[in-house]
């Protein structure tokens, strides 16, 4: 009997080992890429658009983390993401934003971004690393980044915080520095 459960266990776990792999090997056959790239950074400092492509800024316009631009017909479909107009002055100001201000302990870069077949599909500009998956078939990319704005471990340093209240209950308010 012992020797059934043992085999059985064993069985168990090589079934359990090839779904791993063929659910990892799945998820991986959308994964894209960033190369880094001088020439995309000098780019997006100067404003220089490229022609058929479409632009997205993450985050919120006054506090943006990245820019990035995408080759017609990909496109971006996240909330997080806001589409902008790259001959707009808010195209210029999120720009200067990525740049003057990085994430902490990082700086800006410019990269392009890759399909799975390591094709150019489109440029990065930003202080943060992040995941990229393409749909080949809706064209949809997914860009899977940190989010500092919701992050407390550090992003804006130790802030300053006001409360009122006692037992856990009040108001207050923390601004970060």
């Amino acid at each position: 009997m012992n020797g059934f459960r043992t085999t059985g266990l064993y069985a168990i776990i090589g079934v359990l080992s090839l779904a791993a792999m063929f659910i990892a090997g799945c998820s991986g056959a959308n994964r894209g890429g960033l190369r880094n790239s001088r020439e995309v950074g000098r780019a997006f400092e100067t404003f220089h658009v490229y022609p058929n492509h479409r632009y997205w800024y993450y985050n919120q316009e006054n506090n943006p983390f990245a820019v990035v631009g995408l080759q017609d017909p990909y496109r971006i479909e996240d909330i997080n993401w806001k589409e902008v107009d790259p001959n707009s002055k808010t195209f210029e100001k999120v720009v200067g934003l990525v740049q003057s201000f990085p994430v902490q302990g990082s700086f800006t870069y410019g990269a392009y971004i890759l399909d799975p077949q390591a094709q150019q599909i489109g440029m990065w500009y930003s202080s943060l690393n992040a995941g990229i998956n393409v749909n080949p078939e809706t064209r949809v990319v997914a860009i899977n980044a940190a989010m500092p704005w919701v992050d407390d471990n550090g992003w804006y340093g130790t802030g300053v915080g006001v409360g009122i209240g006692t037992g856990g209950s009040g108001v207050g308010i923390r601004i970060g520095f």
